[in-house]
């Protein structure tokens, strides 16, 4: 259910073609998104709350980006990484290593409809979903991220991955500057001292 396409009264009070409620919906997709959660429908206020954050979140998974190379079936949308895990994966949050933990089960890659080629230089990388909440946030704050505004740790990670990818590319580009910057000297040095042995002939 797209919950940005209705309006918060219509949410918490109207029905669907079915005559099933939408706040019904709203608070099982509330407590997909937000694991360990236990929303309560007849506190107005915190129906309010519940609405604010689920359209936050919603409006941040719009933009992430997957550039992992997987791609998880409908079906399997928001599939706990492990028995029990908290974490909720869908193709707005996973990452590659997550892929490859998902795609280590028996018969996971029936999971996916698409998986990377690449898989064996995926496989030596941190997995940062093994990390606990506090040092994915310290991190994400370093990298200049708001980590309040990922719900979980495998939208924490997947951000986190794709900021360290951004910030290893941005310092190739400025090493391959120093040392054209670096080249261009030695040649002004050296035209330099052509001339300054010219001279000297003279």
């Amino acid at each position: 259910m797209n919950w940005q396409k209705l309006d918060k009264v219509t949410i918490f009070t109207g029905t669907d073609e079915n005559g099933n409620r939408y706040l019904s919906q709203f608070l099982r997709d509330y407590k997909e998104a937000f694991p360990g959660t236990d929303p309560n429908a007849g506190c107005q206020r915190c129906l309010d709350d519940y609405y604010q954050k689920l359209i936050k979140h919603l409006s941040i998974m719009k933009t992430v980006k997957n550039e992992s190379g997987f791609v998880l079936k409908e079906k399997y949308q928001n599939i706990p990484l492990k028995f029990g895990s908290k974490i909720l994966v869908n193709n707005s949050n996973i990452t590659k290593e997550i892929g490859i933990e998902l795609l280590k089960r028996k018969n996971g890659e029936k999971l996916f409809d698409k998986v990377p080629d690449n898989l064996e230089a995926t496989s030596d990388k941190e997995d940062l979903t093994k990390l606990k909440r506090g040092e994915l946030n310290t991190r994400a704050t370093k990298l200049g991220l708001d980590a309040k505004s990922y719900a979980n740790i495998g939208e924490i990670a997947a951000a986190i991955e794709k900021a360290e990818s951004t910030e290893v590319k941005e310092t190739a580009g400025e090493g391959t500057e120093e040392v054209e910057s670096s080249d261009t000297s030695k040649e002004t040095e050296t035209e330099s001292t052509g001339q300054t042995a010219g001279e000297g002939t003279e």
